[in-house]
């Protein structure tokens, strides 16, 4: 891995303890979590693993190698930075080229993917009126979740007949709460409501100018345009219960109508009212936002630690100096996040959107 840069580690369990590859092997890492948009619906985080294998170690069928048995769909990797982990999955695909040059491509998706695949079985009644948190449970139990678990919310939701994915309901706890669901570098199943804003990290400064300890990014993408303007919000509460809707007119008037629904099951009508309220404000305005950051973490000393450190939904600070003169600053939310390592880069890319100061009880 390239000098100057986080030392990498590539670990492989099959249920035991994790056993590292060698780091002379490593030839690509490829990492991407979270989200890209803040408005897209939830995604698995990637890994892609590039090795060589020259000596065959990696050939599934390969009876002599140490990894046989062990390189099978499901294995565990986690992937760390300096020992601090950065992603942890699942093996879904190995793909060994046996060509002049050997490698074993082998791509891993987080828990996520797992949640995915189960379905939450329809229910003969409505049942379970149940806080945020105790459906996030009750969806990671039906997909037979056996990673740890972070989830707080206390918004009371409708009973359910389910009859949907989990990764279904989980995205419902998470609109009922005004927040997020995801799943940790680390592989924790984690729910988050609105107030958790407050209390994240302030990861890493951005600058373009030098100052003290900042990571200097080499591309940047802004957007002062209209494209995530939303000022109006419909809570759907489920079939046959009251919609709750909210509009900010003053947006209204200056960008035209845009809506956006959430599917909310929320038991009561006026924490669905003000959840209405907080969508329709949140967005409202055409504010100055970064959408993409990209950096190499080559030589940034001891704000490694922070960058490797960094999960969804933390925060970072971008200053700017605009073509005619401003300097600005974007204090933004990470929604995404990717990694590129190769023996000569470490390149990052970071994907966030603006963090509203905006709050309400919900």
């Amino acid at each position: 891995m390239p000098a100057n840069a986080p030392t990498l580690t590539v670990s492989f369990s099959n249920g035991g303890a994790f056993t590292a590859v060698s780091a002379d092997l490593l030839l690509s890492v490829e990492i991407r979590r979270g989200r890209q948009y803040q408005n897209d619906f939830l995604e698995a985080g990637t890994a892609d693993v590039v090795l060589n294998n020259q000596s065959g170690a990696f050939d599934p069928s390969n009876t002599s190698s140490p990894w046989y048995g062990i390189l099978i769909a499901g294995m565990q990797v986690r992937i760390q930075g300096n020992s601090t982990t950065i992603f942890t999955g699942y093996l879904e695909n190995n793909e060994v080229n046996q060509g002049i040059y050997p490698t074993v491509s082998l791509t891993f998706v987080d828990g996520l993917a797992q949640i995915a695949k189960a379905i939450a079985p329809a229910l003969a009644t409505s049942s379970f009126q149940e806080a945020a948190s105790a459906r996030a449970t009750r969806a990671l139990d039906l997909a037979e979740w056996t990673g740890g678990r972070s989830l707080t919310g206390t918004t009371v939701m409708q009973k359910t007949k389910q009859n949907m994915s989990c990764l279904e309901m989980l995205e419902q706890c998470a609109n009922c709460v005004g927040g997020r669901f995801y799943v940790s570098r680390s592989g924790v199943a984690t729910l988050v409501p609105l107030a958790d804003k407050f209390s994240r990290p302030t990861r890493l400064l951005f600058s373009d100018q030098g100052d003290a300890n900042s990571v200097g990014y080499d591309g940047i993408i802004t957007n002062p345009g209209t494209d995530y303007v939303y000022n109006e919000a419909i809570v759907f509460r489920g079939p046959k219960k009251e919609q709750k809707t909210a509009k900010f007119t003053s947006s209204v008037s200056t960008y035209g109508l845009k809506s956006k629904k959430l599917d909310a099951p929320i038991l009561n009508e006026t924490s669905a009212a003000n959840l209405a309220l907080y969508a329709a404000r949140k967005d409202a305005d055409a504010v100055v936002l970064a959408e993409q950051i990209d950096f190499t973490a080559i030589g940034i000393g001891a704000l490694a630690t922070d960058m490797l450190e960094t999960e969804l939904n933390d925060l970072v600070q971008v200053k700017r100096l605009t073509y005619d003169g401003r300097n600005i600053t974007i204090n933004c939310v990470v929604e995404g996040l990717a990694h590129s390592i190769t023996a000569d880069n470490w390149r990052v890319s970071y994907f966030t959107s603006v963090v509203d100061p905006y709050t309400i009880t919900i």
